[in-house]
């Protein structure tokens, strides 16, 4: 295993272990119960705004996405670390559940701190309920519907989390007791996405009615937010989940794509992320650090990037037994793969847009050469170099949001709105434009994307190549949410 050296903090705890402590024969000054823990405004305050970053952790920590963008073929990698040697491998396997398993944290950690998260935000909303106001004095003004409502939106975040990655869930909010938090029943990730669903329309309305500021330290350090600021993330963010739940291509094609396309079409004034400011906080996004440019972690897999490939080889590669999977050179006409010029950062490579062409992979051959590739994403290598990490990150941007419009008009048959996204996009690697909804790739033996059996994708194929290579590791598991739902 790839030795990586970091420190986690972790709750590890009962996941519906209630507020209510244990009666000791002698009270323990140190371990305060609820009561006495936030009595204060901004004791709540700090309780309640604090399970962003609890979420934040999960979406762009190291599980569950690296594990999820390998199994997607998104990047390549055999190391051990964050289950990708075990769950990437060819054939795949069943997933391990059992608690001992070295990588269990794949599946334990989103988990953990998704209720982690929860019972934070659950105990601030009793408080509040039980009278509390988060004011700092009289005449000071009151925020107190401000925390509610970014506390409903934190839950909502973790429900969806917890309906898109598991198949059940239980449903924590303020509105269970302390006595039913012990017989609570795990429900299915419908009913936990419907809960979600439920607390965005309530966070979306009240954001709209504005009157308010959300301090940027609650969501990331990237500026205040108001009203209308803050109902477009969650908006945006609510369109990405609901074209995740689906488990099948027939779940997804059933979705409500008139109202998916409605949210999408209304965009983002501008991208959402964090920012890592100078000195250091908890924005950083791992995800594309370990799986894009850091050279001895990863590389890009070619299922990815293959179909770019007009010399025949991708289609010899996929073709052969995985024992005679030998990385190849991409002869490609997408300017965002082909190696046109030098790299920035790394001058005496060769680089596309946004790839670097490496020719080499630090897999060791027994667990399979069919791991390696010529090739690595070179895009967010401008965090370390330009900034040292501290600079904006983004997770939600607006192509992302193209992309499911695109998705949604080409499965309600506004085919035409779907294709000019797609050439849009298409344009950004310099690839010719489609001009029939119903035909195939141009470029004649150049076209791209190509089929596994070396045939001309259709507009569909084109449409998911070009979401695949333009949102790389945005969001958490983007690709393999898609895969999951397109059947791919």
């Amino acid at each position: 295993m790839k030795k990586l050296s970091s420190t986690i903090g972790l709750c590890v705890a009962t996941v519906l272990a209630g507020s209510a402590c244990l009666d000791l024969e002698v009270q323990n000054l140190n371990a305060p119960d609820r009561e006495r823990a936030i009595q204060t405004p901004g004791d709540v305050e700090a309780l309640v705004s604090g399970g962003f970053q609890t979420w934040e952790n999960v979406t762009q920590g190291f599980y569950p996405g690296s594990v999820m963008s390998c199994v997607a073929d998104s990047h390549s990698s055999s190391w051990g670390n964050f289950g990708m040697r075990d769950n990437c491998s060819e054939p795949r396997v069943a997933w391990n559940n059992d608690a001992s398993y070295g990588s269990n944290a794949v599946a334990r950690y989103p988990w953990q701190q998704a209720y982690l998260s929860l019972a934070g935000v659950r105990d601030g909303l009793l408080a509040i309920e039980g009278g509390l106001r988060i004011q700092e004095g009289p005449g000071e003004p009151d925020n107190t519907d401000r925390l509610v409502l970014f506390g409903k939106f934190i839950q909502a975040l973790n429900f969806s989390n917890l309906a898109v990655i598991y198949d059940q869930a239980f449903l924590v909010t303020e509105a269970v007791t302390a006595d039913e938090l012990g017989m609570l029943e795990p429900v299915p990730s419908d009913q936990v996405w419907a809960k979600a669903e439920e607390l965005y329309a309530e966070v979306i309305q009240g954001a709209e009615r504005g009157g308010f500021t959300i301090p940027s330290a609650w969501h990331g350090f990237s500026g205040d937010w108001d009203g209308a600021r803050f109902a477009e993330v969650a908006r945006g963010l609510r369109t990405r989940y609901r074209t995740q739940m689906p488990r099948t291509p027939a779940e997804r094609q059933a979705l409500n794509w008139s109202a998916i396309l409605a949210d999408a079409q209304m965009g983002l004034s501008e991208p959402y992320g964090c920012t890592r400011e100078p000195g250091g906080n908890w924005c950083i996004h791992q995800p594309k650090r370990y799986n894009a440019w850091f050279t001895g972690w990863t590389r890009k897999d070619y299922r990815e990037i293959g179909p770019s490939d007009a010399s025949g080889n991708y289609q010899q590669w996929i073709s052969a037994p995985l024992g005679q999977r030998t990385p190849f050179d991409l002869d490609t006409d997408d300017v965002r793969i082909a190696p046109t010029g030098p790299c920035p950062f790394a001058s005496s490579a060769r680089c596309g847009k946004y790839h670097r062409y490496m020719g080499n992979s630090p897999f060791p051959a027994d667990r399979g050469i069919y791991h390696y590739s010529n090739y690595i994403d070179w895009r967010w290598a401008y965090t370390w170099y330009e900034h040292r990490y501290e600079t904006f990150w983004p997770d939600l941007v607006e192509k992302e949001l193209e992309f499911i419009a695109a998705e949604a008009n080409y499965n309600l048959g506004n085919m035409a709105a779907a294709m000019e996204t797609v050439n849009k996009w298409r344009a950004n690697g310099e690839l010719p434009p489609f001009t029939d909804v119903n035909g195939v790739a141009p470029g004649g033996d150049r076209c791209v994307p190509k089929n596994n059996d070396g045939s001309c994708g259709d507009l569909w194929a084109a449409l998911k190549y070009e979401k695949r290579i333009e949102v790389f590791l945005y969001g958490m598991a983007t690709a393999y949410f898609d895969d999951r739902g397109w059947g791919d």
